[in-house]
């Protein structure tokens, strides 16, 4: 039940990140006529953010599914109950 409760609060983290990093404020920043490697600053920018944003709710995804790994970090547990 812990376990549960600090993925969610993991989740929300990662939302509120998230929602900051595409806002108005950061946004504005990267709203320039330069490019990087002929992509413009912008899109790299948001793209960069939702790759972030996605690898770590996989990650967190990931790590809340197998509880037994995260209590004891023992794969050898996890293995042996299959």
């Amino acid at each position: 039940m812990f376990q549960n409760n600090l993925s969610g609060q993991r989740f929300a983290a990662i939302f509120t990140l998230g929602w900051i990093l595409l806002n108005y404020p950061l946004l504005a920043l990267f709203n320039d006529a330069s490019t990087w490697f002929g992509i413009p600053i912008l899109y790299a920018y948001l793209f960069i953010a939702w790759a972030l944003i996605i690898g770590l709710l996989a990650y967190v995804a990931e790590k809340s599914s197998h509880p037994d790994i995260c209590a004891t970090g023992d794969t050898a547990t996890l293995i042996a109950k299959d």
